[in-house]
């Protein structure tokens, strides 16, 4: 090869030289690109899962929490069921005491009277039962009758009623004429008493719709 040859091969190889360096820049330069656009991809990948999984905490723990306080406040309800339950049933027992004490014939009595008192007329029958008619029937005639001529200034006729009731204690005032009766009978006068009860005792207690 002579001189001119070897200049010529020298430039080609030059030239080819310089042309595979700038392929070989611009791939690099692409690679480059390449890999920034994938770690981009990635963080931006690793970024909108980390957001969904805290948006995903972040919804069960609504959820728990509206678990946990719909819980609170079914407890809290049951609780206080059971407190009234128990109110109740104390109040029955003590009633059912009283009943079988020595101080029922003198409740009888007040009981009668205060009928008597809210009612009109002048004859009445006392429905008691049977227990008490026996054990105390005719007494309870004389003391309501001296009762509502001192207290109330009325002068009424009584009489035990052929019918008996069953309670647990108390009795039925009846107007002679049928139109008027009065329940006193312990169970009538726990139902009517014990919305009022019942409030008084749930106001002593925490809030139900209230959840911490």
């Amino acid at each position: 090869m002579d001189d001119q040859e070897q200049t010529l091969a020298s430039q080609i190889i030059e030239d080819a030289r310089k042309r595979a360096e700038r392929i070989k820049q611009r791939a690099e330069a692409e690679a480059r690109t390449v890999t920034a656009e994938a770690a981009q991809s990635v963080t931006a990948a690793r970024d909108g899962a980390l957001q969904e999984a805290k948006a995903r905490a972040a919804r069960r723990e609504r959820v728990n929490r509206a678990l946990i306080q719909q819980e609170v406040r079914r407890l809290r309800l049951q609780r206080r069921q059971e407190i009234l339950e128990r109110a109740r049933a104390e109040t029955e027992r003590r009633l059912a005491e009283l009943a079988a004490g020595p101080a029922y014939r003198g409740s009888l009595k007040n009981l009668a009277l205060r009928a008597i008192q809210a009612m009109s007329g002048s004859r009445f029958q006392l429905v008691l039962r049977p227990e008490d008619r026996q054990a105390c029937g005719e007494w309870l005639l004389a003391e309501v009758r001296a009762d509502a001529r001192e207290k109330l200034g009325r002068d009424v006729e009584l009489a035990l009623a052929d019918e008996t009731l069953e309670a647990s204690g108390g009795l039925i005032v009846k107007g002679a004429d049928g139109h008027e009766a009065a329940d006193q009978t312990f169970e009538a006068r726990l139902r009517r008493l014990w919305d009022q009860v019942r409030a008084e005792i749930a106001g002593m207690l925490p809030d139900a719709e209230t959840a911490e």
